[in-house]
């Protein structure tokens, strides 16, 4: 059975489902903001590694930290079993964990969360679960197996699994946790000065556990001297033929990005008020005085 829910009623339902997950806790939210009261509903599952964790979020492709700040990353990263996903089309809200879901209008974000803003949703108990990505027959898990599709198909920028330890008896066999692993950080890509290439692996291509024992966790080798030598020989990532570009606001040389038309200092500067629209001095091309016709939005001169 399904409930129209708004205001008060809405956000104790959305604190509940964080709250209460003991498996599976799916946030689907475009933007992100976490305040002292969010924080402290995750912080209980800070040590689970029996609840897995799938985030969503979405929007701003170009500057994430506007979705997602890159301090409120750090916080999920701590989780032992999370998976953090980009999804730059979503729109949608969903909030759900093994027992209940909300679809709704709410982002998970502490303004819309404290000024009274009007937002609605549906919410929704299911009597039973059998695994990770629902596949009953009402709105609710329509809603979650609908969530999961888009985090299969989005763009993974964090990955922590839990690693366990099978020890086998005569008649049974029990798994120990022993710690959580990283298997994909794309802190750099999404909040470095300077882009690294990103990974296109999919959510599907990581285990959902570790075994000490098993493929996924394989014992590092000693590479031979030749190995090494080979591994060195190859050509670094940034080469000295880079195509060069010209910082915006002060003229000196910097590598070709539209993205990152800044040298460090002057990003800095920059980053203190983040006016994409404000007039800059140089074309990012072609290193020429732009006499305040380019900016962060348009760093190139327009022939």
């Amino acid at each position: 059975m399904s409930t129209f829910l708004t205001g008060k009623a809405l956000e104790k339902e959305i604190d509940k489902i964080i709250w209460d997950a003991e498996e599976i806790l799916l946030i689907v939210s475009p933007y992100i903001k976490l305040d002292t009261h969010f924080k402290e509903l995750f912080e209980k599952h800070s040590h689970n590694h029996n609840l897995k964790i799938v985030l969503v979020f979405g929007k701003n492709e170009k500057k994430v930290s506007k979705s997602l700040s890159k301090q409120d990353f750090e916080f999920f990263k701590q989780f032992p079993d999370i998976s953090i996903i980009h999804a730059p089309q979503l729109h949608g809200k969903y909030y759900g964990n093994e027992k209940k879901g909300v679809i709704t209008s709410i982002n998970l974000y502490d303004y819309s969360f404290t000024n009274e803003n009007i937002e609605f949703g549906v919410f929704t108990e299911q009597s039973n679960i059998g695994s990770f990505k629902l596949r009953s027959n009402n709105v609710d898990n329509d809603a979650f197996n609908k969530c999961m599709d888009v985090a299969d198909e989005g763009q993974v920028v964090f990955i922590n699994r839990p690693l366990y330890r099978t020890d086998k008896g005569l008649f049974t066999s029990s798994s120990t946790y022993i710690k959580s692993e990283t298997l994909l950080d794309e802190t750099e890509h999404y909040y470095g000065f300077f882009k690294k290439a990103r990974t296109t692996k999919k959510l599907s291509d990581f285990p959902d556990e570790l075994d000490i024992d098993s493929n996924d966790y394989k014992r590092p080798e000693r590479k031979s001297k030749k190995e090494i030598a080979k591994v060195e020989s190859l050509p670094k990532f940034i080469k000295k033929d880079t195509k060069k570009g010209f910082c915006i606001r002060t003229g000196e040389e910097i590598a070709f990005n539209p993205e990152r038309p800044f040298c460090y200092k002057a990003y800095k500067s920059w980053a203190a008020f983040e006016n994409y629209e404000f007039p800059e001095k140089y074309c990012h091309k072609t290193g020429e005085a732009s006499n305040g016709k380019t900016s962060m939005a348009n760093p190139i001169l327009q022939a």
